[in-house]
């Protein structure tokens, strides 16, 4: 893979000078996590399962963006016009992350409240199977389980006559960026993290987000590449060359933005968790903001405070 990544006032950056430092270090990251988890933390039940699997889940999305963007090996299936299908893949990097930021601020009691959250997930796939297919023959023994997975929450989780009865106030759902940021205010303000998730939100997870919804702006912006006479109306005379360029522009975006988040990400970890791995982790993002605006962003941010 020779994917690269380009600045437009800063040149251009081959992925491989960065590429097997920034695998090990997110290999390294998810063994620590797997491996090491601190004794102060061990007493608060699957909190080493949830943060292990949200981290892998993480590395496997980054690699499945970076299989869909390699150059090499050549495919001729591997369409370029393919990196327009990316927003979705990069949000969920980007929602990992704020669940991450959310996690750290309070382990052992955040890790509890989103297992909770797992049995008003269950009691909504419950109702929707009573009122949709509860005279169905068919669909009763997957009834049958539902309640008893419900029954198991309620007592694994000490629920409360209140909770139970009404699961979705009480409890809540899995939560969004946004939900997390208002759970953050409402029961740790003056958690030193919200206004960096504040500014993401504001700037990344909008723009994300209207990329993988497509509003009226991306649904125009993305239009151009799929119609000629959009094309020719938005890029003039040039156009083929003009909307190859922009495609490139794109595709390079996604992969500085999931670039950037998977090194967030580990930096999080390693700020909280200390694991030894700071040098490689100043490393990436001293090289990342030689090349990266939106990288020099989350650095100035946050991270510079941080790590200097």
């Amino acid at each position: 893979m020779r994917t690269t990544t380009v600045s437009k006032e800063k040149g251009e950056l081959d992925y491989g000078v960065i590429k097997d430092k920034l695998l090990y270090l997110l290999e390294a990251t998810a063994n620590k996590l797997e491996r090491e988890w601190p004794p102060r933390y061990r007493h608060v039940d699957s909190s080493t399962i949830m943060f292990f699997q949200l981290f892998r889940n993480a590395i496997n999305t980054y690699n499945t963006i970076f299989y869909i963007c390699a150059d090499i090996p050549k495919d001729p299936d591997r369409r370029p016009i393919y990196a327009l299908s990316l927003p979705p893949l990069t949000r969920t990097l980007f929602e990992q992350l704020i669940m991450f930021l959310f996690l750290l601020v309070d382990v052992p009691n955040f890790v509890p409240y989103l297992f909770k959250t797992g049995y008003t997930e269950l009691r909504m796939e419950l109702d929707h199977c009573v009122k949709y297919h509860g005279t169905e023959k068919n669909w009763k023994p997957y009834i049958k389980h539902l309640k008893e997975r419900i029954a198991g929450h309620e007592k694994t989780y000490n629920l409360s006559a209140r909770e139970i009865g009404k699961p979705v106030k009480t409890i809540g759902r899995g939560p969004t960026p946004g939900g997390l940021l208002r759970l953050l205010k409402d029961n740790r303000p003056r958690a030193k993290v919200i206004p960096f998730i504040e500014y993401l939100n504001s700037w990344l997870y909008r723009e994300l987000s209207g990329q993988t919804h497509l509003n009226i702006l991306e649904l125009a912006g993305k239009g151009a590449f799929f119609s000629i006479e959009q094309s020719k109306a938005m890029f003039g005379n040039d156009w083929e060359t003009t909307r190859k360029d922009e495609l490139e522009k794109y595709r390079q975006k996604q992969i500085m933005v999931a670039i950037t988040i998977m090194l967030a990400m580990a930096t999080e970890i390693e700020l909280h968790f200390n694991y030894g791995q700071r040098e490689k982790v100043m490393f990436l993002w001293t090289i990342l903001n030689e090349y990266s605006d939106m990288t020099k962003d989350f650095w100035v941010t946050r991270y510079s405070a941080l790590l200097t």
